[in-house]
């Protein structure tokens, strides 16, 4: 769903589209009363159940009671046409993500965008309030560099059953994750500081601290392995901020520094060369795993990398307190067979959990007989990694049109499908889908019907010339057929002009814009005259896009196609 300029949202007025986000489509607003600019945040990843629905209003009222200047601005929300929506404080001086290029960032600069995000945190933090997707990319930029956090909440709306299943869609953002997240373990403020640790670990090293590696093994990491120390990467950090930062990067919750301020405190003085009191705590890190079991990268699929779930064991972390001056600690010797015997056995764990990881995350595949089609043919769409026995839909949406299925044993699936002869040409979008949600989804081109097909350049030279009436031929006999004006029609506020010809006389023309798989709205009626053509004019639709689209017209004997372009500049 798309919002046409000039919709009004409460007292708000959409303006123009800036772009698209996890949840859904974003456009700039205008309060006229107030002279205000907002961004709306248009929530399409959430599904319009009363139950989701429910559940957005609380996180939105809860989300808009803050105030704090590193923390956006919640103005209003509700819901358009059923889906959901947030208008939200506009920044304009784009995000965090974009002063991060891959290398190290001024001290001093970051220790002031690190200041203004601890301090937004903890005031959330406070309120009971966790963000769940601490990352440069949700940190905004005002235009003198205050940092500004935005986003909260959504991410545990995406944990939502009730959440539809998007490409690009996660709850979290795994170079950034805490270890507990990737478990699945409890959510609390303690996450949102580990991230906040990852962003100074890029912010000092320009690296994040597991870089180069796939998804699943970035999440594997953050569960098992250490990253490199910052003095690794760059030297001249030392070792005071090596630990203050491992320490915000502890995988126990509990290892880790009590707030953001105080993280953020400690750094400062070890960057100045000051040893921060709260150091004497020890953190004894997990043991990085062995070098002789590597843990094979996957590849993800675009389609489904968003809804990777990694469950591996939760990872013990020890706090060890230093014994007393004079106390000697004594170590059991370990025979060599024991420690063969061990070395086997971690081995094998190793082995037994990355095939585990293998079978949980294995994406599911979708496939069809053939990507170009017309109306009336018949389709096989198939598709692997299904959970065994599993019943569900195929959608051709469309309008959607749904075909059940089961899948066998394996679970695999395999279905055959009628395209209907009333679907719309051009894109469209088959998905499988099963317990609320789709988790895999390809595109499939129908073709203009060969009789429908747009006039020859001879018959659209001129959209104002009178055709030829065709005397002796029926209008069943002769094929319908369209001439436009223009190849090319303006975004939001383009108009055009259709010549019919071979239509039935005095009987009423439908004209309708097509465009990929969720534009169809009818634009104009007229009526065929007495030679069987018409000439009517037509404004694009407020919910149209940037690209190719089709005009259709139809009388009670039949329907023309002209295809278009719809671009920015007309």
């Amino acid at each position: 769903m798309s919002i046409g300029t000039g919709t009004k949202l409460g007292q708000y007025e959409v303006q123009d589209f800036i772009g698209q986000g996890a949840m859904g489509l974003v456009y700039r607003a205008y309060h006229a009363q107030l002279a205000r600019t907002g961004a709306v945040k248009v929530m399409q990843a959430i599904s319009p159940d009363d139950d989701s629905i429910a559940r957005f209003r609380r996180e939105a009222q809860a989300i808009a009671q803050m105030r704090h200047p590193n923390i956006l601005n919640v103005f209003d929300f509700g819901e358009y046409e059923g889906t959901p929506y947030m208008i939200v404080e506009y920044v304009a001086g784009g995000s965090l993500a974009g002063r991060l290029n891959h290398a190290p960032m001024d001290v001093p600069a970051a220790l002031e965008y690190l200041d203004g995000i601890a301090s937004g945190l903890d005031y959330a933090h406070s309120l009971g309030i966790v963000h769940r997707d601490i990352k440069p990319a949700n940190v905004l930029l005002e235009k003198d560099g205050t940092p500004v956090i935005a986003d909260f909440g959504l991410a545990k709306l995406l944990q939502s059953a009730s959440v539809k299943s998007l490409t690009g869609v996660t709850t979290g953002t795994p170079a950034y994750m805490a270890p507990e997240q990737v478990t699945g373990s409890h959510v609390g403020p303690a996450a949102d500081r580990y991230s906040m640790a990852s962003m100074a670990y890029e912010m000092l090293t320009g690296s994040i601290p597991f870089d180069d590696q796939g998804v699943l093994e970035l999440l594997y990491a953050q569960v098992h392995r250490d990253p490199p120390t910052p003095s690794s990467r760059r030297p001249e950090l030392g070792s005071a901020v090596d630990a203050v930062v491992m320490r915000g990067l502890a995988k126990d919750p509990n290892a880790r520094w009590e707030s953001c301020e105080a993280f953020v405190m400690a750094l400062r003085q070890a960057l100045a060369g000051t040893r921060a009191p709260a150091l004497d705590r020890t953190v004894v890190m997990a043991a990085p795993l062995a070098a002789t079991a590597p843990f094979a990268p996957t590849a993800i699929p675009a389609a489904t990398a968003g809804a990777v779930a990694v469950a591996p064991a939760p990872i013990a972390v020890a706090i060890a307190t230093p014994a007393p001056i004079g106390t000697v600690a004594t170590v059991a010797p370990v025979r060599k067979r024991h420690r063969t015997r061990n070395r086997i056995l971690a081995a094998a764990g190793v082995l037994l959990l990355l095939f585990l990881l293998y079978v949980i995350t294995r994406p599911v595949t979708l496939s069809l007989s053939a990507s170009s089609v017309n109306a009336g043919d018949h389709l096989v769409v198939s598709a692997t990694h299904v959970p065994a026995n599993q019943s569900g839909e195929i959608q051709l949406n469309s309008p959607v049109k749904v075909f059940v299925f089961k899948s066998d044993g394996s679970g695999n699936v395999s279905v055959d499908i009628v395209i209907p002869r009333d679907i719309g040409a051009g894109d469209h979008i088959v998905a499988i889908c099963w317990n609320n949600n789709c988790h895999a989804q390809t595109t499939l081109h129908v073709n203009v019907p060969a009789s429908f097909a747009s006039p020859s350049p001879s018959a659209t030279a001129s959209s104002t010339a009178t055709p030829t009436p065709h005397p002796t031929a029926s209008p069943s006999s002769v094929p319908r057929s369209l001439a436009l004006s223009s190849s090319r029609i303006k975004l939001h506020t383009g108009t055009m002009t259709v010549r019919g010809v071979h239509f039935s006389p005095g009987q009423t023309v439908t004209l309708t814009f097509i465009q990929g798989t969720a534009t169809s709205k009818t634009v104009a009626t007229t009526t065929a005259m007495a030679d069987s053509t018409f000439l009517q004019s037509y404004t694009i639709p407020s919910n149209a896009e940037l690209g190719p689209a089709y005009i259709r017209a139809c009388d009670a004997g039949g329907c023309a196609y002209a295809s278009i372009t719809v671009t920015a500049t007309g």
